[in-house]
């Protein structure tokens, strides 16, 4: 099932209207980032799926979703109401 990093992609690409490749790989590189400044280790195993897991799930998760990239589009979100 969906994880806390994928619930978080498909938030921020709905919000800020960018693609799920990008928003992804960002994330992946944050905790890359954060583990290697706490000690872990990375090897060529990590840096595939770093490299490979932001373009998947951009063609996936549409695919077996309702998540749809028309979603994402600024004039798809909800405007606010005033009042």
């Amino acid at each position: 099932g969906p994880g806390p990093r994928d619930g978080l992609m498909t938030g921020i690409a709905r919000r800020r209207g960018q693609s799920l490749r990008l928003v992804r790989t960002g994330l992946e590189i944050t905790v890359l980032a954060l583990g290697w400044i706490l000690g872990g280790t990375a090897g060529i195993g990590t840096l595939v799926y770093l490299l490979a897991i932001g373009p998947l799930a951009h063609i996936f998760v549409p695919f077996f979703s309702r998540y749809s990239q028309a979603a994402t589009s600024p004039s798809s979100q909800p405007q606010p109401t005033s009042g």
